[in-house]
């Protein structure tokens, strides 16, 4: 039975036509989403398809794609599956230059590839294979890998020899507390080998812009679709990796969502109702991101098994009245639905890891942080001074409640923002103001002398700020100056524009 329709917006190709995927690129940076290029042979032509990441769930390379439908692929005919055990056996990793006529030009790519030998038997399986089915078997995974230290914005956990306690944010979806997502998170964090090819992954797209990491996994035991010739197997997907061992014998799970549920006779004051929500569904890359509220599409057969699962405690706390019923006075809503979607990462620019600094002579801001663009554009001006950037944004809802994240009213996320100031002697300095409502919150002066994740500090800071109720967290402060970096507060006394400039001058110099 074929599987719900997922089409590319703007296929290239014929109607009808068969073309076969021979390659998929690395992952780059493009109006600021992450995206990556899939190579199709076709009867005349080879296209590359430029999709969003997360796509890459939906392809694999030597199948056969109809009408841009990712979802019902086919396999190819001169292919079988097999279970392979490479326990034991050392992976080689393998890089060549390969050279593709697509659109009428030459195209320079990479075959990136692990090699093992195992009883006379060669085997080679493409690096993203590893990533799609085995580290990052899901959209949350697959935007996580390109990241580094990205599960703070998330999710904190205690682990013991037994035990596994994860504390979830806001930020984490509600739907991905299932327990196949739990389980895979779990052999994540419980097994070092695989934690660093996660984490190694997201530290050389950043520091050297390409994908490539060791393989560390010892106890590799698939299912998988390959092509045979001789001794030489080439792995072309997995459908099954086996025996997976999660290293603690209970995990413990703590979400803002886990409340306690009343019913209530009370009627309903609203319906929602969806409109044609069986319809074929249309990929585009042209959104910005995805809502937090996703549809799961069933892009692969992958199955994760495990020697042993842990017990699953959902630890509930607060209580929440759900009224079941309706009457004459609950209003009815008809969402449409024009079936595009995307598989970018959640929220496009709105949430602080996917931020880009913006020239401060671009912004104009109103409320109370205006007076922090105008001291920005001052010291923009003073020679010493290279350029100066900004970005603004709200608050996480942070990982203990979520009542500083909005301003009194209870209603508008409260913001912050970051001024970037870089020095004509390389320093880079960096300024944290947020909207306070008369509260003694200081602004935060960072001096760094060394290269630091400037993306992890900012998020540590301002997640703290939220948990903490409005204060700025001295343990994060004192754990981000053991980088090498100098925190000053600087409190808000002078109100004079001008006043205020001088002071944070004579500090960064």
């Amino acid at each position: 039975m074929s599987k719900r329709e997922t089409k590319i917006k703007g296929w290239p190709f014929e109607k009808g036509e068969r073309v076969e995927l021979i390659w998929i690129g690395e992952p780059f940076k493009q109006n600021n989403k992450w995206m990556v290029n899939a190579y199709f042979n076709g009867i005349k032509y080879t296209r590359k398809v430029i999709v969003d990441w997360a796509s890459v769930h939906f392809l694999v390379a030597e199948k056969y794609y109809v009408d841009g439908d990712l979802n019902n692929a086919e396999e190819p005919e001169n292919s079988e599956v097999i279970d392979i055990n490479l326990k034991g056996a050392k992976a080689k990793y393998m890089e060549r230059d390969w050279n593709l006529w697509v659109n009428g030009s030459n195209n320079q790519t990479k075959s990136k590839t692990f090699s093992f030998f195992s009883n006379g038997e060669l085997y080679t399986i493409p690096i993203i294979e590893i990533i799609r089915a085995v580290l990052a078997p899901s959209k949350f995974m697959l935007y996580r890998i390109l990241e580094t230290d990205s599960f703070d914005n998330y999710f904190t956990y205690d682990l013991d020899k037994r035990r596994l306690d994860m504390h979830f944010t806001y930020e984490y979806e509600q739907r991905l507390l299932k327990a196949d997502k739990i389980n895979h998170l779990a052999w994540l964090l419980t097994n070092i080998s695989a934690l660093k090819m996660f984490n190694k992954i997201g530290q050389n797209m950043w520091q050297l812009g390409e994908l490539k990491f060791d393989f560390l996994l010892d106890n590799f035991n698939t299912r998988a679709r390959v092509e045979r010739k001789n001794n030489y197997t080439k792995i072309l997907e997995i459908l099954a990796l086996k025996r997976k061992r999660i290293n603690v014998e209970e995990i413990n799970i703590y979400h803002p969502s886990l409340e306690e549920t009343k019913g209530s006779n009370q009627a309903k004051i609203r319906k929602y109702v969806n409109k044609n929500s069986n319809s074929s569904r249309e990929l585009t890359s042209e959104g910005d991101g995805s809502t937090k509220t996703s549809e799961e599409i069933d892009s692969s057969s992958i199955e994760h098994e495990y020697e042993r699962l842990p017990q699953i405690n959902k630890k509930k706390k607060g209580l929440r009245i759900t009224r079941k019923v309706e009457d004459e006075n609950t209003k009815k809503y008809v969402l449409e639905d024009d079936h595009l979607r995307t598989t970018a990462d959640v929220g496009g620019e709105e949430v602080i890891r996917g931020l880009e600094f913006t020239s401060i002579d671009k912004v104009e801001e109103k409320g109370e942080l205006a007076g922090f663009v105008e001291v920005l554009k001052l010291l923009e001006k003073r020679p010493n001074i290279k350029s100066v950037n900004i970005i603004i944004g709200e608050l996480h809802e942070g990982r203990k409640g979520k009542k500083f994240a909005r301003l009194s009213d209870g209603i508008t996320r409260r913001k912050y923002a970051i001024g970037q100031v870089i020095m004509r002697d390389g320093r880079e300095i960096s300024l944290i103001d947020v909207e306070r409502e008369d509260r003694a919150l200081s602004m935060l002066v960072l001096n760094a002398k060394v290269k630091v994740n400037w993306r992890w500090v900012y998020n540590s800071l301002l997640i703290a700020l939220v948990d903490e109720s409005g204060k700025w967290s001295n343990k994060i402060i004192r754990n981000t100056e053991k980088m090498g970096i100098i925190i000053c507060r600087e409190k808000h006394i002078n109100k004079k524009v001008m006043g205020i400039e001088n002071a944070l001058y004579k500090k960064l110099m």
